[in-house]
């Protein structure tokens, strides 16, 4: 069976991490494995922050877009529905926190784990992520996700989110 990648279902395509249509971007994808979302990405040699190693930065964008993507198929998935179908829901970051637990290896893909662990009010997600090279534990995320624009209640987006026609 194909994976469904989050990532298909955003709109604008263009985000550094996570948008398919920026060549110069990571073009991270995440999907379900059971109830955790995986992400498996490659570094490439330009995302070196010392020899050999991954820039805390990109790590720090992984995580960033893979949690962003979580809850969005979280909020999709508690309703029961197809991450095609309407209303449609944008996240954006709220706070992310990053811990490096020890240095990130840019020779080997990044195996990126996360979960919704907590929901409040309906747009507030709180999604903790773990960033494992070689199947070691390298870093550690916790994002604040909010709820940004719904595309049945279009009023109620920052006008940034409507300018766009997001």
């Amino acid at each position: 069976m194909e994976k469904e990648y989050f990532q298909t279902y955003l709109p604008g395509k263009v985000c550094f991490g996570c948008g398919s249509d920026n060549a110069h971007g990571l073009q991270i994808k995440s999907y379900w494995e059971g109830d955790t979302s995986v992400c498996q990405w490659a570094p490439q040699p330009y995302h070196e922050g010392w020899a050999g190693l991954t820039c805390g930065g990109v790590i720090a964008t992984v995580v960033d877009c893979h949690a962003i993507a979580t809850a969005m198929a979280t909020a999709y998935r508690n309703e029961q529905r197809a991450l095609d179908s309407e209303p449609r829901y944008l996240f954006a970051t709220g706070t992310l926190t990053v811990k490096y637990l020890k240095p990130t290896s840019n020779h080997v893909p990044l195996r990126v784990q996360a979960r919704v662990t907590q929901i409040k009010m309906d747009k507030k997600y709180t999604v903790a992520c773990d960033v494992f090279s070689n199947g070691e534990k390298t870093a550690q995320g916790e994002v604040i996700c909010l709820l940004v624009y719904r595309s049945d209640r279009p009023e109620e987006a920052l006008p940034a989110f409507r300018a766009h026609g997001v």
